[in-house]
């Protein structure tokens, strides 16, 4: 094959052959082969192959060919990575790249509330793309139906409720409905999306009623804080008075078993008593008065004797409480 080249003298025809030709040809299609066969999957991502548009197969990390020239063609999905979509609000990053600025969307966060009040609710959600060939295939724009279902299902629950409670108590409880809702309605669109979080950032009422609301959600806490309290002080007294109780009771049942034993074994000793005096009753008469003598006598300090053949006249004074004191001649005692 000739070709001409302008120069300076003039016009100058160089022949190529055409085996050179033929073997650039070749190397140039080979080339365009390799590069547009071999494909690599990092480690997060799966890959979809499409054969003039129909998937033939999905692809794991790594090295992978497929056919060349657009015939095969790969679509790479991140399956491990967590994505966020927000909702009320968006974070923009500062001109430096080191920090993040707040801006809330008004229109997208006002919501109506059970008891027809007005809020203002921000969250997030946070989602992977578990299943690849769902969320390219099943659904046209998944992002945007996961968007719209998030508004519907959290618009849903916060209708439901009063405003004082999700300003304050039900937070918690808003967020895992929410999270289970969308992932309900995800899995009945095929849609291959795995909801991880739903996280509530903010619930405020508006700013003409912010200050009312703030000494309504105090008084509120404060009613907690003493319901608290005292439920902590009923666990500390109630069951010390039940333990008192269980005392004097326990205590009460060991008096009346006491005194029911005493009172039948002296019951048991008088009927003793009284078969004895029947049977002998000048002896068991002798024998009470010497016991009832031997029981009073020891509480004396003074002891006064009579003497039957006198008149009236008193013996002298015994102290009975010293062993072996010797009669006084002269301490009398009249009666």
């Amino acid at each position: 094959m000739k070709f001409r080249i302008p120069t300076e003298s003039g016009v100058q025809t160089i022949e190529i052959p055409n085996a050179v030709i033929a073997g650039a040809a070749l190397l140039l299609v080979a080339v365009l082969t390799v590069a547009t066969s071999l494909y690599t999957v990092a480690p997060e991502q799966r890959a979809l192959v499409l054969r003039f548009g129909q998937h033939v197969r999905t692809s794991g990390p790594g090295l992978h060919w497929r056919l060349p020239f657009w015939i095969e063609r790969v679509i790479k999905v991140p399956v491990e990575k967590v994505d966020v979509e927000e909702f009320g609000y968006r974070t923009h990053r500062t001109p430096d790249g080191r920090g993040s600025r707040t801006q809330r969307i008004k229109d997208e966060s006002i919501m109506l509330t059970g008891d027809l009040n007005i809020v203002f609710v921000g969250w997030d959600v946070q989602y992977r793309r578990a299943n690849p060939e769902d969320y390219v295939f099943h659904v046209q724009e998944p992002i945007l139906t996961l968007r719209d279902v998030a508004q519907t299902v959290m618009r849903d629950i916060v209708g439901d409720r009063a405003s004082l409670y999700i300003l304050t108590e039900e937070r918690g409880e808003i967020q895992e409905e929410a999270r289970r809702r969308i992932q309900e309605r995800c899995d009945s669109y095929d849609m291959g999306v795995r909801v991880q979080l739903v996280n509530l950032l903010f619930a405020d009422p508006p700013d003409e009623v912010k200050d009312s609301f703030h000494d309504l959600n105090r008084a509120v806490q404060d009613a907690a804080r003493y319901f608290q309290e005292a439920s902590k002080q009923y666990e500390e007294k109630v069951p010390r008075a039940q333990g008192e109780k269980r005392r004097v009771i326990l205590e009460a049942e060991g008096y009346r078993t006491e005194r029911i034993q005493v009172a039948q074994g002296e019951a048991a000793y008088f009927r003793q008593v009284l078969e004895e005096y029947r049977k002998y009753p000048q002896v068991t008469a002798m024998r009470l008065y010497v016991d009832a003598v031997q029981q009073v006598l020891p509480q004396l300090e003074r002891v006064l004797v009579l003497d039957p053949g006198t008149s009236g006249g008193a013996l002298p004074l015994l102290d009975l409480l010293r062993p072996g004191a010797a009669p006084s001649s002269t301490a009398r005692e009249d009666r």
